[in-house]
């Protein structure tokens, strides 16, 4: 699994959502939720900002580039 995967793995169980809930709250599909947190694929930047906007967090800690997750 790759960083941006864990992470939103992390943040998405740290808010008690299973992945279907997820997807639905993202308005994206449930296999490409997987694929993302798996680190199978990686998001599109428009799909990785949705994310980041979703669980309040800056797409600079999404992609490992920060330890501080706020805006």
């Amino acid at each position: 699994m790759d960083n941006f995967g864990m992470k939103i793995k992390e943040l998405r169980e740290s808010k008690g959502l299973t992945l279907p809930e997820a997807a639905e709250k993202l308005g994206i599909n449930r296999g490409s939720l997987s694929r993302y947190e798996n680190g199978i694929v990686e998001p599109s930047l428009s799909t990785a900002a949705k994310i980041a906007k979703f669980y309040s967090v800056s797409l600079d800690y999404l992609a490992g580039l920060s330890d501080d997750f706020r805006f």
